[in-house]
């Protein structure tokens, strides 16, 4: 189990009690502000915030409550910003451990364990007992596994807040990294009590059953997790490492596929890459674990994965195709050239990819169709192999003359050897191909032609 949940509110009532006056206009828009923020209309109290700094109201407690609405939003690099800033203009404004704590949580979520530590820290320097903080202090410290110090965080704020929610969720993960399976299973059992829709402390619930080696129990708790929350890859992981562990291997690989569309990262766990390893007859599975991952643009995780799996399987054509083209994303062109030519050499067919791909110059990722052989002209084509991608890209128009990218691919190849002429045609022919295909746009606008 490896979700968690960030911090509890801020409280911002505090906020607008300690401050000082600004004009009458700017203090009203602020009141305004903190209504919104508590009714968690944060566009809302953004809007009323701006308005505060526009009508000359800017100060260190509007810089933090704007840190919190943006954080709330889920815009970390803009609400560190806003905190940062907030310090900065008055590092001894009586509410800046709000600020220190929201620093706090940032770095947390970010995986910065140590840097979360110092701002829970400093925070609780400034507001001594301040629960929040304490709380935080908690998950920092069991991100690090140190126990120890994460139970006596998580008792400081339930000592001041006893029915403090995440602090109590926190101390169930005490147990459960303890494999204190009982222990575990009844602090979870109590904050569902207090809170039958935390989900999380659900989650965690049943993969402490799992671990137990219950999974009658285990089984019937994920599948309530999956119906509260339909974008989790967590309880779909969870049902499938059942489904495995009570011999039932086509529900197992059911459960993983499903769990693979929301978030393969997530299911890329040791436990899984130790199980694909030892299983010959789940390659299918691998290879999706692999594709899976660079189409959720994990391309270095992509990478990784075809790279294991081909230690296994040396010759499988799919896992050299996923190779070479995470080797592409990751805009290792010579690196992708060699295992590109290997799959088209195995004489495997293989069916075409839909992807997402970038175009330079443009916003937004486009979607194509491609395989091995488009995918290598273009490695050829950014390996300087000018004279290789020219002939690779005409092998893939003649198989496939209604994909515009390999006829735009032949544009840019002819226009760079200098071939002027000859590019305009094989840019128009992609347009033939998908009106409006961007690439080929591009390479008309650099010959200096209209599309027509």
């Amino acid at each position: 189990m490896r979700r968690r949940t960030p911090a509890p509110g801020i409280i911002v009532l505090a906020l607008a009690i300690t401050l000082g006056c600004g004009t009458v206009i700017a203090q009203a828009q602020f009141d305004l502000a903190v209504i919104a923020f508590e009714r968690q209309d944060y566009d809302g109290a953004i809007a009323r915030l701006d308005q505060t700094i526009r009508e000359g109201g800017d100060s260190a407690r509007v810089r933090t409550l704007l840190g919190w609405a943006r954080y709330r939003k889920g815009n970390l690099a803009q609400a560190r910003a806003e905190f940062e800033r907030s310090l900065r203009m008055n590092p001894a404004d009586p509410n800046a451990f709000y600020a220190h704590e929201g620093l706090g949580w940032i770095a947390y979520k970010s995986g910065e364990h140590d840097r979360a530590i110092a701002a829970f820290s400093e925070s609780l320097r400034r507001s001594p007992g301040y629960p929040n903080s304490h709380t935080g202090l908690g998950w920092s410290y069991l991100g690090k596994r140190d126990l120890l110090r994460a139970e006596a965080s998580f008792k400081e704020a339930l000592d001041r807040v006893p029915d403090e929610p995440d602090a109590r969720r926190g101390l169930g993960f005490v147990a459960y990294h303890r494999g204190q399976w009982d222990k575990a299973i009844e602090r979870f059992q109590a904050v569902l009590r207090r809170n039958e829709r935390d989900t999380l402390a659900r989650s965690a619930l049943g993969w402490t059953y799992y671990y137990k080696g219950d999974y009658a129990k285990a089984r019937p708790v994920f599948v309530d997790v999956a119906r509260r929350e339909p974008t989790w890859a967590d309880p779909l992981a969870g049902l499938a490492w059942v489904a495995e562990r009570q011999g039932r291997p086509e529900e197992a690989k059911a459960h993983f596929r499903a769990a693979m569309t929301k978030s393969a990262r997530y299911v890329t766990t040791p436990d899984l890459k130790t199980l694909l390893a030892a299983r010959p007859a789940w390659l299918d599975l691998w290879r999706e674990l692999g594709w899976s991952l660079y189409h959720q643009r994990a391309f270095a995780e992509a990478e990784a994965e075809f790279e294991r799996l081909l230690a296994r399987h040396a010759s499988d054509a799919d896992g050299l195709r996923g190779l070479g083209y995470a080797r592409y994303a990751l805009k290792r062109h010579r690196d992708a050239v060699a295992p590109l030519r290997r799959s088209l050499a195995s004489g495997v067919t293989l069916p075409p990819v839909r992807e997402q791909v970038e175009i330079p110059g443009t916003s937004r990722l486009h979607p194509i169709l491609s395989n091995a052989a488009s995918t290598l002209a273009w490695s050829l084509y950014y390996s300087g192999d000018l004279a290789g991608a020219l002939q690779q890209f005409r092998e893939v128009t003649q198989r496939h003359p209604d994909w515009p990218d390999p006829w735009s691919g032949l544009g840019w190849t002819s226009l760079k050897l200098g071939k002027r002429a000859e590019a305009e045609p094989f840019f128009r022919r992609s347009l033939q191909a998908e009106r409006d295909y961007p690439d080929a746009l591009q390479g008309l606008q650099a010959l200096g032609k209209a599309a027509k």
